[in-house]
Formats: structure tokens, C-alpha cells, sequence
């Protein structure tokens, strides 16, 4: 959240998608939004950008759309532009937003935001179809690989051996995929398991999974509860 309250973001291509991507950022609470558009509105914008009315027709679209997302969050600083996408203009920001690009334009920015430690996201949407791409930086994680809620279950055994196996309550399916990482909240008996620093797992089953040695530790007694851990992951980008 800090990140975020201190991130000045430039998003250009104020089409369809573009406004959506401002309206989430803007909602979200960060330091300051650019937009940033070259185009004239047209009939076809009206079909897929929400901003904009027929009275804006022929009119600049990141000018016609400001005046509407301003009124999203007071407390975001909201300006546009409508100069054309440089390195010296990506250069005064944190984070840069590519839509309604070129192929030369999303090289050219996206090699320049690399270079310069600017976080660089591309997107782009053809009818039903959409592509994107991240590039934060040499070494960035991730602590959610997938968006999905955390998974929790009930625990009946966790055996003391070199290699432990939890065994669920009831025979109920886990969820857990190899490489997930788990904790333990209020365990009976093999307390040193409770609050632990996550231990990385493998699905032995659809109601078992290890978590590696545990041959030296207490007896397990009562149920407890597992929990999904979210941890970071290093990615680093290849150029």
C-alpha cells in the first residue's frame, strides 16, 4: 500500500481499455495518474469507452475522459497530456501503462522503462482476445502466483517421520498443488508446527500432502487447522 500511495502513473491510450485500467487505478487510491492520447474520439470509441459521449466527437480522448475520472478520487492527482509517447515523457514516472500501441512503440518504451527501473506493463485487446506483459525489473516478487483466495483445511494426523504426512479431517479434499507452501494454526501436541515459517509441500494425494521432517518433533494429538501460505517468489525477466 505504500508502494502504491507513492506511485505517479502514466497510462497512455485512453481507448476502451485504457479508461478501465485508469478507472481501477485511480479507484485504488495512488499518487498520481497521467493520461496520456494522441487520437480523437470517434464513433467507435462511444462503442467501448464509457467516458465519453457523442458530444466529444472529434475531440482529444484522454481531454474528453479527464473531467469524468476526476471525480472517481479527489485524492488522486489526475492530469493528461496529449504529446506523443517519448522516453523523455515515460522518464518523469514510476510506472508506465501501454494500450492502442505500436509494435515500435511498445519496444522502444518498454526497452527504456527496463533500462531506467520503471515498472512496464503492455496491453492490448482484439475483440474477444487480449494480451499483456510485465516487465518489473532484474528481480521482482511475487506473493500471489495465482489470485486465488487462500486455501485452508482441517488436519487429523501429521505423521512423525523424516518425511511427515498430513492427512486431512474427514477425508476432505486438500487443494493443494506441488510447490505450495503451508502453516499450521492451533495444533495439539506437535506445537512447533503452529505459526511456523512456511513449509514448502508435496500432494502425495487428494486428502495428504508432506511437509517435510518431522521425526524431531513433538507427538501430534489434536486436529488443527492448515493454511495455504502466500510466500514470494523471485522472477527475473530474460531479455
Amino acid at each position: 500500500m505504500r508502494k502504491m500511495a507513492a506511485s505517479s502513473i502514466l497510462i497512455c491510450g485512453v481507448g476502451g481499455l485504457g479508461v478501465e485500467v485508469a478507472k481501477d487505478i485511480i479507484l485504488s487510491g495512488v499518487k498520481s495518474v497521467t493520461l496520456q492520447d494522441t487520437k480523437l474520439t470517434t464513433y467507435q470509441d462511444l462503442s467501448s469507452q464509457f467516458f465519453l459521449r457523442e458530444g466529444d466527437l472529434k475531440k482529444n480522448r484522454a481531454e474528453a475522459s479527464l473531467p469524468r475520472l476526476v471525480e472517481l478520487n479527489e485524492y488522486v492527482s489526475t492530469t493528461c497530456t496529449t504529446e506523443a509517447v517519448t522516453t523523455e515523457l515515460v522518464s518523469k514516472f514510476s510506472v508506465v501503462v501501454l494500450t492502442d500501441s505500436t509494435r515500435d512503440e511498445q519496444l522502444l518504451i518498454g526497452d527504456y522503462c527496463h533500462s531506467n527501473d520503471i515498472k512496464f506493463i503492455c496491453a492490448n485487446t482484439n475483440g474477444v482476445f487480449g494480451n499483456i506483459f510485465c516487465d518489473f525489473g532484474e528481480d521482482f516478487k511475487v506473493i500471489d502466483t495465482n489470485g486465488e483466495q487462500v486455501l485452508s483445511v482441517m488436519v487429523s494426523a501429521v505423521s512423525k517421520d523424516s518425511d511427515g504426512i498430513v492427512t486431512c479431517l474427514d477425508e476432505k479434499r486438500h487443494g493443494f498443488e506441488d510447490g505450495d507452501f503451508v502453516t499450521f494454526h492451533e495444533i495439539g501436541g506437535m506445537v512447533e508446527l503452529n505459526e511456523c515459517t512456511p513449509r514448502k509441500i508435496e500432494v502425495k494425494g487428494p486428502y495428504t500432502f508432506s511437509i517435510g521432517d518431522c521425526s524431531d518433533l513433538s507427538d501430534y494429538t489434536r486436529e488443527a487447522l492448515s493454511l495455504k501460505s502466500r510466500c514470494q517468489l523471485p522472477f527475473t525477466l530474460n531479455q
